[in-house]
């Protein structure tokens, strides 16, 4: 798959956010042991993405990760019982365009890059607008957590169609052990 981000305004991190940065290993990345990507961070990789939509709700199928949100169209509120690694997205149309707002995370060691360690914090809400150009999907996302972050950021990133029949690849993640860390 090709994504391509059109623009990106980087995160500025606060303190806390730097401090974790600072001692972040890549090597002992969540990732690795198979943690998958939340949002914004599962959207970065160069994999491909499924939409279908049903009628109370879209399905965004992502091949990193085999990750599987849900998007609910129904109008619903997240309560306390909605905290979770991918958040409780909830959506609307605005004319052509899908407006997408997830919030109720869980702290995540690499909720906003799980290759330069940045974390999010329960406090993160991601906004995603995506709309078509053409074949394009597009979306601009944007991402908050005064937990981490000292103001929102916001970026624009596409996603090119597949070939006619391609289906998604189920996701090969075996937890990486590396012998130089045992003993």
């Amino acid at each position: 798959g090709d994504i391509a981000a059109l623009t990106r305004v980087g995160l500025v991190l606060n303190e806390r956010g730097l401090a974790f940065q600072k001692i972040f290993d890549e090597p002992l990345s969540p990732k690795y042991d198979c943690q998958p990507a939340t949002p914004p961070a599962i959207e970065f990789d160069p994999y491909y993405m499924e939409v279908v939509q049903w009628p109370d709700r879209v399905l965004l199928r992502y091949e990193k990760d085999d990750q599987l949100r849900t998007v609910w169209m129904d109008g619903r509120e997240p309560s306390v019982k909605d905290y979770g690694l991918q958040g409780l997205s909830v959506g609307k149309y605005d004319g052509d365009a899908l407006i997408v707002t997830t919030t109720h995370f869980l702290f995540d060691i690499t909720g906003f890059d799980d290759y330069n360690g940045i974390p999010s914090s329960p406090q993160k809400k991601v906004i995603e607008r995506y709309w078509r150009e053409g074949d394009q999907l597009k979306a601009t996302v944007t991402v908050e957590d005064p937990m981490f972050l000292r103001q929102p950021a916001s970026y624009t990133m596409r996603w090119l169609p597949a070939a006619a029949g391609y289906k998604l690849k189920p996701f090969e993640c075996h937890p990486a052990l590396d012998e130089s860390l045992i003993g």
